[in-house]
């Protein structure tokens, strides 16, 4: 089994580090630029923390950078000269800030919290390398991991983080809108939840199953429906922008 190294405390290092010492490997070394929570992080993978970079040990076979994106350039050139493979978990960040000769990105398409309950057999991991041994063993990490591998080049990734953003962040936050709606009128937003199944589970382009009152452009029900959120005007603000979005997408459909 490979020995690893962990840079970083957040949710990725937390969660593939313990999924990386379950499947037996050894976690040699975690180090963060949170020493509180690297130490703990650390104590719990039964690795050693390091404070500085410099003590970091080039000899085992994979190095996992878990930090922040404007983080990651400046942290992966701080690591000793090293023939490990050297990995990134960002969905948006190219493969080049990492210098190392051997590199990939593994790039988990699933928002992951901490003591999170993971299933990870249906798990893709977008996966990018510049080189055929990088490859291999990119693609053996994520197999040890028991995730799926999806290979893509920097371009692609960035378009599929994008793509990821707008299907998981921007659909969660109208979930909250949601919420708070439902709390203002004691309404269980449990009712709804199969027609959020069905408008997931829909097979078709998602255009041909739109409908409402903006596809409609039935002007009358939205200016009521916006003045129901004259408390919340940033929420009418996305109202108006959706509904926008949707009367132009049908009229350049029609043309």
């Amino acid at each position: 089994m490979p020995r690893v190294i962990i840079i970083g405390s957040g949710n990725v290092a937390y969660t593939f580090g313990r999924r990386l010492k379950e499947k037996g490997c050894e976690i040699r070394q975690v180090h963060s630029r949170n020493p509180g929570e690297g130490a703990a992080l650390a104590r719990d993978l039964e690795a050693t923390y390091v404070d500085a970079p410099k003590d970091l040990d080039p000899e085992v076979e994979i190095i996992m950078i878990a930090v922040s994106d404007d983080a990651i350039h400046e942290t992966a050139r701080s690591i000793p000269k090293t023939s490990a493979l050297v990995v990134h978990c960002s969905g948006s960040t190219p493969l080049s800030v990492l210098p190392q000769r051997s590199r990939a990105v593994i790039w988990p398409l699933r928002s992951i919290a901490k003591g999170q309950q993971m299933t990870w057999h249906d798990m893709n991991i977008i996966m990018e390398s510049d080189s055929d041994y990088a490859s291999v063993r990119a693609m053996d990490l994520i197999a040890l991991l028991g995730a799926k591998a999806v290979e893509m080049d920097s371009q692609r990734r960035k378009m599929a983080h994008l793509i990821a953003v707008i299907l998981n962040n921007f659909s969660n936050h109208l979930l909250h809108m949601a919420d708070v709606l439902c709390a203002e009128v004691a309404l269980d937003r449990r009712i709804f939840q199969d027609l959020m199944e069905h408008t997931l589970h829909n097979s078709g382009p998602a255009i041909e199953s739109q409908t409402g009152p903006a596809v409609r452009e039935d002007d009358l029900t939205m200016d009521k429906q916006m003045k129901l959120l004259a408390d919340h005007p940033h929420f009418k603000d996305v109202y108006e922008a959706i509904s926008r979005s949707i009367i132009k997408e049908k009229n350049d459909q029609e043309l």
